[in-house]
């Protein structure tokens, strides 16, 4: 090609191009240069690829224990050391323990704190029931974190708040129970009948409590606290009948922590649900069907928030259930959130644990299932081997343990690992209801 116009303007063949001289160091420069670059773009994209792998190994690393499957150990069964009728846990939430699970205690219908020491061989002794004056302990419910209130065989009901003393010196823990108990009050004053059960809520107003004295007669005691310039609060009580209009006998019943709605089971596979805002005026709602068997409904519980209700039966099902408004509006209705994995034998007790969704049911043939709430999901199976029908169970405070009492007052401990109940793919990808 030719690159002078003057040859191009003749008519004559160009001059031949200059041979482009250069020396062979520089060749060599830039043949090496070209290597190194080679080299150093596949090195980043090694680097690259290292770091994405890298990257999927520590989210696999992070998301590995999400789906490690619970565990349960029994650590130790603690026989108590008074048998009999003495000894024998009263009905309901007789059964607790503290936050480090080193001491059990259990409230019996002899009417006294039992104490077992689960680690070592302490010898905690029991402490008796103030004012019971020949009466006995006839039912307990749970009113708070670490609130209870004693039914008893007189018609009168007993404020309980378990307290632990935690002390620490030479490079050890010390845990001493610490009961307070509270003034008697009487509900059935009358009749002086055995409260059957109770359900209780100390909302910020005062505490509420609901006793049943009958097939389906009801007491609700309402106390008012009042703060007075000079001296201390002033309580105000007021204890009126309530007849609950039910299908069948009442065969349990819960409360909410707000004392704002109060849950009936019946012997006909039934909750019927009352609004307590107004507690001078109770006002009934529905009743719903929670058994496809109209078994009876032999538990009920709350888990923490006190929005979601554990229904258990006679069946042995478990469900839970929650107050909501029609899709097109109107009064709230109890639906159906979750169905569990059934027992084999009628569920006798339900317990929830203060730091999760997650909760525990026993049934009358001493076998405990572990659940969560918002998966929907049943984690574990516990049976102590030999145990006996379990009374009464509790959740750790730190949802670490469980704890349960047989008839004889034998205390069970069991040790969980169950870091991660709510990961399931359903709860990570999918809707939850909370």
């Amino acid at each position: 090609m030719a690159i002078d116009a003057e040859t191009l303007d003749a008519g004559e063949p160009g001059r031949p191009a200059r041979l482009l001289a250069v020396s062979r160091a520089r060749a060599g420069r830039r043949i090496l240069a070209d290597r190194l670059a080679t080299r150093l773009v596949v090195l980043g994209g090694i680097i690259v690829i290292a770091s994405i792998l890298a990257i999927l190994l520590v989210i696999a690393g992070e998301v590995y224990p999400l789906f490690q499957k619970p565990s349960a150990t029994v650590v130790g069964r603690h026989t108590a050391t008074s048998t009999g009728a003495h000894g024998e846990p009263a009905p309901g939430d007789s059964v607790g323990v503290d936050e480090y699970r080193e001491i059990a205690f259990r409230i019996t219908a002899g009417g006294s704190l039992a104490f077992t020491s689960l680690r070592g061989e302490r010898a905690l002794p029991s402490v008796a029931v103030p004012g019971l004056a020949g009466a006995r302990i006839a039912a307990v419910a749970t009113s708070g974190t670490s609130r209870y209130v004693l039914g008893t065989s007189d018609g009168r009901v007993i404020p309980l708040e378990m307290k632990f003393d935690v002390a620490f010196g030479r490079g050890a823990r010390t845990v001493t129970p610490a009961p307070e108990f509270g003034e008697p009050a009487i509900l059935d004053g009358e009749r002086r009948r055995a409260v059957l059960r109770l359900a209780s809520a100390t909302p910020g107003g005062g505490p509420v409590t609901v006793a049943q004295v009958g097939p389906g007669e009801l007491l609700v005691q309402t106390v008012v606290e009042k703060k007075a310039l000079i001296g201390p609060v002033r309580r105000e009580a007021l204890v009126q009948p309530l007849d609950a209009a039910v299908d069948g006998e009442i065969t349990t019943m819960a409360l909410d922590g707000r004392a704002e709605d109060l849950f009936l089971g019946t012997s006909r596979g039934r909750v019927v649900q009352y609004d307590m805002r107004d507690h001078r005026s109770p006002r009934r709602g529905e009743a719903v069907s929670v058994s496809s068997v109209q078994a009876p409904v032999t538990a009920l519980g709350f888990l923490i928030g006190d929005r979601t209700l554990v229904v258990g039966d006679g069946a042995g099902s478990v469900s839970t259930w929650q107050m909501v408004p029609p899709p097109g509006g109107g009064e709230r209705r109890l639906r159906r959130v979750n169905r569990f994995r059934d027992h084999p034998a009628p569920v006798a007790a339900v317990t929830a644990s203060r730091r999760d969704k997650g909760f525990a049911t026993a049934d009358a043939g001493g076998g405990i299932l572990v659940h969560y709430g918002t998966s929907g999901e049943t984690l574990l199976s516990l049976r102590a081997e030999d145990a006996q029908p379990l009374r009464a169970i509790m959740l750790a405070p730190k949802a670490d343990g469980v704890v349960g009492v047989d008839a004889a007052g034998t205390v069970t401990d069991w040790r969980l690992h169950n870091p991660h109940p709510e990961a399931t793919l359903r709860t990570l990808f999918g809707k939850v209801w909370y």
